[in-house]
């Protein structure tokens, strides 16, 4: 590896500063009167964050019956059924009309 690939990019370290901008602006001047539970500090970000932990999990609990399937999903008889005679390649050629 090169000393290239192990840096970090610097749209990351930009987004991570402006991030923490953002956040320590909520601590700083003066406070307003909370009247409502969504007037809190960081009240939208940790119920957003919530919101997408109950939506991964709904749609996990929904999708994974379909797609948890048991290996042996097709029917013994078909799963145990010798295709080989069945074959094209080993079948008899077919007759035509008025031969043989």
């Amino acid at each position: 590896m090169t000393d290239r690939s192990r840096r970090i990019p610097i749209r990351y370290v930009l987004f991570g500063l402006v991030l923490l901008v953002a956040v320590g602006f909520e601590f700083v001047g003066d406070p307003t009167p909370r009247e409502q539970i969504w007037d809190e500090v960081l009240f939208f970000g940790v119920w957003g964050f919530l919101g997408c932990l109950v939506l991964s999990l709904l749609a996990k609990g929904i999708v994974s019956p379909g797609l948890d399937r048991p290996e042996d999903y097709y029917a013994p008889e078909e799963a145990r059924h010798d295709w080989s005679t069945e074959s094209p390649v080993t079948a008899p050629p077919a007759r035509r009309n008025g031969e043989g």
